[in-house]
């Protein structure tokens, strides 16, 4: 297996007022080429926080991470990764085509204009102003974005977060393609069904990873 994502016992805590508090436990997994891997959890279980960690933003606690064999926090600019946070961006009066060529500018040896939108689907809708976007293909947009620095691993946050049914359908397809051309795809989100339409899955609670006898269970429920 070639594994592009290792986390090995993580920990990730907090200073707070009241004490420091522990939001990451001994978290172990591993993502392949080519592969869809959630993070299931309800909010709070700590699954946003290991993608902070696992994408560089965050310094760990303990524990190792390694994307593609590179410490992504001593090293951000050692590996290609792209991401996409929860809340998206909003990108007011400009087209489709402005605001991937305002990416590309803030990007070293960025791939075209044309391949960053064929890779998401959005190769017609070029010169559409993102009001005119639905929400499916905003959150496209957001990953043609994060494809922008030739990404070929991508952390996303809730990607589905807001998406009616043919929406998630349309990123689904979308991620489905990308996994097919060999990126690597770490995602977070609190909905079991999204968890079963991925490669492999985990369950997050409290900061930890529970039993992995319980994703048998949830592929069947």
């Amino acid at each position: 297996m070639n594994r592009v994502i290792e986390v090995r016992d993580l920990y990730v805590t907090f200073g707070r007022p009241s004490g420091t508090v522990e939001a990451v436990r001994g978290v172990s997994f591993t993502v392949a080429r080519g592969r869809v891997h959630a993070l299931l959890g309800r909010f709070g279980a700590g699954k946003t926080t290991v993608l902070e960690v696992v994408s560089g933003h965050r310094r760990p606690t303990a524990g190792a991470v390694r994307v593609r064999g590179v410490d992504p926090y001593a090293q951000p600019e050692a590996v290609r990764t792209g991401t996409v946070w929860r809340e998206g961006g909003l990108f007011p009066g400009l087209t489709v085509a402005e605001v991937v060529d305002t990416w590309r500018r803030w990007t070293l040896d960025p791939i075209t204009r044309h391949e960053a939108l064929w890779q998401v689907g959005l190769g017609a809708r070029s010169t559409a102003r993102f009001e005119e976007l639905s929400a499916g293909e905003r959150r496209r947009l957001d990953l043609a974005l994060a494809l922008v620095g030739r990404s070929d691993v991508l952390f996303l946050d809730e990607p589905m977060t807001g998406l009616d049914a043919e929406a998630r359908r349309q990123v689904w397809v979308t991620l489905r393609s990308l996994a097919g051309r060999g990126v690597a795809i770490l995602m977070t989100t609190g909905d079991p069904d999204d968890a079963r339409l991925a490669d492999q899955f985990a369950i997050m609670s409290s900061g930890r990873m529970l039993d992995p006898g319980a994703q048998p269970r949830l592929r069947a429920a």
